[in-house]
């Protein structure tokens, strides 16, 4: 009698637990929602819960998450127990921080196919666009769009100041805003308005060039065409303590393009002044390039709360020009641009992507790529392809700064939502936030490092809308709820087991 009563206390701890769900599920009637997707790994960067197995969506919103079984008991969809990932990967949309895309869409005069000219876009992964150089034009083309019902994907304008040029030495302002124009920060809305961008010094060319502390070098200024040594900062700290100041009392955030370390000095001390001790984590300013940046300047960055952007494909195929040409200084400050999420900065991707020099998706070589996860592999190892498809190793100066993965991503998705004042509705993938997210090839997590530059986007979702998938329709497919099945009668094969053992008792008892 005690060995089978030892029996039966085993079998019950066994099978209540699973019983308990089975019996759940029998009684509750699942919700029909949008979509349901499961059988993957969902990477929601959501540091408190980074990973489930699956996803339920209905209008436009993620509305469950949890094991495959706990979707499937509690949701199911009109055509079926809902899409098999079939162990793919699920993350949250790519955010560019700073791009050119639909602006450029604009320059080229794509403007009667805005809604096919999105699909590259949408193809790599992008759900939301923050444009960071709208003019008059380009604004009331995107408006447009909007009322339109063409606009595939957010996007977030930031209206130019000025010109990204000088004229007689001179900024270019645009002067075309109404001087009453307000922040749109309707989170329902396809287009926002979050702020104003600021060209404050030079790139190359006829723009001049990056506003620096320390001279360029005659055999610079000699191989680049410079003629100020110091290069060309377009507004000096009083004017651009006033620019700033009018702009964050507007409720704007300012999104100020600073290459060199005197132009990051400039505007770092115009956004000290302009927040006059308060918290940058409502008036969200942000510096863009920070493609010479000191560790002074670093220091100040944290002690203001700024957000920066980063490229994050460097073109290391050009290390050793660089090396030539830079002192230690020089190199320093280039790499230490990647330094700042490591710091603890609010760090975005930029692409700096545009198509007015074109678009060629077998160039695996400009730094201003399109690819999200050619980027990713660029913050997370240094290396570049270059135009002969050669991969160039960073020498030890440009591998000084090392970001994980998990960092990379998260530049690629929240920190761009946040930049925005978006980070409680993208971003991530939580409960009540809107369903932008992709579907991979790959899991970049667990994928070997040289292999992360070659993950495919298969399907992108905006609001729970499918935007773009894979044109040969293999995928995604119905989960086959077989396994399921096969669960429930294990559950009643182990509670008739458990009766037997009940009965034998009585048996035993009886003799």
């Amino acid at each position: 009698m005690k060995k089978y009563l030892f029996i039966h206390l085993i079998l019950s701890s066994l099978i209540i637990p699973i019983l308990v769900p089975v019996l759940s599920q029998a009684d509750a009637d699942p919700e029909t929602v949008d979509h349901v997707f499961c059988n993957g790994k969902i990477i929601t960067i959501d540091e408190l819960n980074p990973e489930f197995e699956a996803i339920a969506l209905n209008d436009g919103i993620i509305v469950g998450l949890g094991t495959t079984e706990e979707i499937l008991q509690s949701y199911k969809t009109e055509y079926g127990p809902g899409y098999d990932l079939d162990g793919r990967t699920i993350m949250p949309g790519i955010i560019d921080g700073h791009s050119h895309y639909m602006a450029s869409l604009f320059w080229i005069g794509e403007t009667e196919t805005i809604y096919e000219s999105q699909i590259i876009a949408l193809a790599n992964g992008y759900t939301t666009l923050n444009e960071k150089s709208i003019d008059i034009g380009e604004f009331g083309w995107l408006q447009s769009a909007e009322q339109n019902g063409t606009l595939r994907l957010r996007v977030n304008a930031f209206l130019i100041y000025n010109f990204a040029w000088l004229e007689d030495n001179e900024p270019v302002l645009v002067g075309a805003w109404e001087p009453d124009i307000e922040p749109l920060l309707d989170h329902e809305r396809m287009f926002r308005i979050p702020g104003f961008k600021i060209y404050l010094d030079g790139a190359s060319g006829n723009r001049g060039f990056p506003a620096m502390s320390d001279p360029y070098t005659q055999e610079m200024m000699d191989l680049w065409g410079i003629t100020n040594p110091y290069g060309d900062l377009y507004f000096n700290q009083s004017e651009l303590n006033s620019i700033v100041d009018s702009i964050h009392d507007s409720g704007f955030s300012v999104a100020v393009h600073a290459m060199g370390d005197r132009a990051t000095e400039t505007i770092l001390n115009a956004i000290e002044y302009a927040l006059n001790e308060t918290d940058n984590a409502n008036a969200r300013h942000q510096i863009e390039h920070n493609s010479f940046i000191r560790e002074d300047q670093i220091v100040k960055a944290l002690s203001l709360d700024t957000i920066h952007s980063v490229r994050g494909y460097f073109p290391t195929y050009w290390q050793q020009e660089y090396a030539n040409l830079y002192s230690a200084v020089w190199q320093e400050r280039t790499v230490n641009r990647y330094s700042l999420p490591g710091e603890g900065l609010h760090s975005y991707l930029e692409t700096d992507f545009g198509f007015l020099y074109g678009y060629d998706e077998d160039n695996w070589s400009r730094s201003a790529n399109i690819r999200p996860f050619l980027h990713l592999w660029g913050l997370v190892t240094r290396k570049a392809i270059d135009e002969n498809g050669t991969i160039h190793e960073p020498d030890p100066w440009l591998a000084e700064h090392e970001i994980s993965v998990e960092m990379g991503l998260r530049m690629l998705t929240i920190e761009g939502a946040y930049a925005v004042k978006q980070e409680d509705y993208l971003g991530s993938l939580e409960i009540g936030k809107y369903a932008d997210m992709i579907v991979l090839t790959a899991d970049p997590l667990t994928v070997n490092e040289d292999d992360i530059k070659n993950i495919e986007v298969m399907l992108t979702m905006v609001g729970g809308k499918i935007e773009y998938q894979w044109a040969n329709h293999t995928f995604p497919t119905q989960y086959n709820t077989s396994q399921t099945s096969i669960s429930i009668w294990i559950t009643l094969l182990a509670l008739s087991g458990m009766l037997m053992v009940r009965n034998n008792k009585k048996k035993i008892l009886r003799m």
